[in-house]
C-alpha cells in the first residue's frame, strides 16, 4: 500500500500535474469535476487523509493506475466504521432507537383492537 502522495511522487509529478491528468481522465470520461484550481485543493487535502467522494476515487484510481485500497483509501461506508464513529453520536443513536421503540409501542396500544368483523368494536 502507497499513499496518494506516494503514488503521485512514483510518477514524477506534482501536484499541478497530477490535477491536469485528473482533469484529462475526467474530460475523456466525460465526467464533471471541480476547476483545476479547486482541485489542487482537494489533491492536497485528499493527500493529507481526507477521503475522497465519487467520481474522484475512481478517478484517482484509474490515474495512478492502483485499486483503491492500495492507495489506502478506506471505502467503507461511515455506518460500517464503527470505530470511528464518536461516543456521543453513538449515544444519540442508541437514544432515538429508544425513543422510536417507545413510539411504536405507544402507537400499537392505542391502536383499535380488531373483531373478527374487521371493524373495531
Amino acid at each position: 500500500m502507497v499513499s496518494l502522495r506516494e503514488a503521485r511522487r512514483d510518477k514524477g509529478w506534482s501536484q499541478t500535474a497530477a490535477v491536469s491528468r485528473l482533469r484529462e481522465l475526467a474530460d475523456a470520461g466525460r465526467v464533471a469535476v471541480a476547476s483545476a484550481a479547486s482541485l489542487k485543493t482537494q489533491l492536497s487535502r485528499w493527500e493529507n487523509g481526507t477521503v475522497p467522494e465519487e467520481p474522484y476515487r475512481t478517478l484517482l484510481a484509474e490515474l495512478y493506475e492502483r485499486d483503491l485500497a492500495d492507495l489506502g483509501i478506506d471505502v467503507t461506508p461511515h455506518w460500517e466504521r464503527g470505530h470511528e464513529v464518536p461516543d456521543l453520536l453513538v449515544e444519540i443513536r442508541d437514544e432515538l432507537r429508544a425513543i422510536r421503540a417507545l413510539l411504536e409501542a405507544r402507537h400499537d396500544d392505542r391502536a383499535p383492537a380488531r373483531t373478527g368483523s374487521g371493524r373495531a368494536p
